[in-house]
C-alpha cells in the first residue's frame, strides 16, 4: 500500500471518529439537564482563525472533488470502454496504470472530510451548525458510496471489461460527483455567511 492511500484511510477514519464523537457530544447536550448557571448564558470567547483557516480549506478542497469527481465521470472512466477495444493488454495496461496514480489524486478527498468534521468542534462565526452537519453527513455518504466504484475498477481489472462493470462504475462515480457538488454548493453558502453577513455591533 502507498503511502498516499494509507495517508487517505487514516485520514477517512479520523474523520469517521470525530464526527462519532461530535454526534455522541451533541446528543448528550440534547438528554441532559440545561444549565442554567450565569456562566451558561456568557457570550461565547471569540474563535481563533484556526477555524478560519479549516473553513477556507474545507471550501478549496470541496471545489477540487467537484472537479475530479465530474473530470473521472465525463472524461476518464468512459475510457474503459474506449481502451477495451484495442485488445486485454491496453485495457489492463490503462487501468494498472490509473489506478497507481489514484490515490494521490483522492487525497485532498480525505482533506475536504477532516476539515469539516474538525469545523464541529472549532465552529466558524457566523456559520451555522446545520450547515456543517449537513455536509459532514454528505462526507459520510461520499465514504459510503466510494468502496462501489474501487471494487468495480479492481473487479476489471481481474475479469476484463463489461457493460455491466462500466455502468456500475459510471452511476456509483456520478453519484460520488453528485455528493461533492452538493458539499461544494454548501461550502460556498458556508463562506458567505462567514465573510458577507455583517456581525452585530460588539461582537
Amino acid at each position: 500500500m502507498s503511502s498516499y492511500l494509507l495517508a487517505f484511510f487514516l485520514m477517512l477514519a479520523a474523520f469517521l471518529l470525530i464526527t462519532a464523537a461530535a454526534a455522541a457530544r451533541a446528543l448528550w447536550r440534547r438528554v441532559s439537564p440545561m444549565d442554567t448557571s450565569p456562566v451558561a448564558f456568557e457570550r461565547p470567547p471569540l474563535k481563533s482563525n484556526a477555524s478560519d483557516l479549516l473553513l477556507l480549506l474545507g471550501v478549496a478542497m470541496a471545489w477540487y472533488n467537484v472537479s475530479s469527481g465530474w473530470i473521472a465521470q465525463l472524461t476518464i472512466y468512459p475510457l474503459y470502454a474506449d481502451m477495451s477495444v484495442y485488445g486485454p493488454q491496453a485495457f489492463h495496461g490503462f487501468g494498472r496504470g490509473y489506478l497507481s496514480r489514484l490515490p494521490i489524486i483522492i487525497l485532498p478527498a480525505g482533506v475536504m472530510c477532516l476539515a469539516w468534521a474538525l469545523l464541529l468542534w472549532f465552529p466558524c462565526r457566523n456559520v451555522p451548525k446545520r450547515i456543517v452537519w449537513t455536509i459532514v453527513a454528505f462526507c459520510v455518504a461520499f465514504v459510503a458510496v466510494t468502496p462501489i466504484p474501487a471494487s468495480v475498477q479492481h473487479q476489471m481489472l481481474d475479469e476484463g471489461f463489461s457493460n455491466a462493470l462500466q455502468a456500475r462504475l459510471l452511476w456509483s462515480n456520478g453519484s460520488r460527483a453528485i455528493i461533492f457538488t452538493v458539499i461544494g454548493l454548501l461550502a460556498l453558502d458556508a463562506a458567505r455567511k462567514r465573510w458577507m453577513i455583517s456581525e452585530p455591533p460588539g461582537v
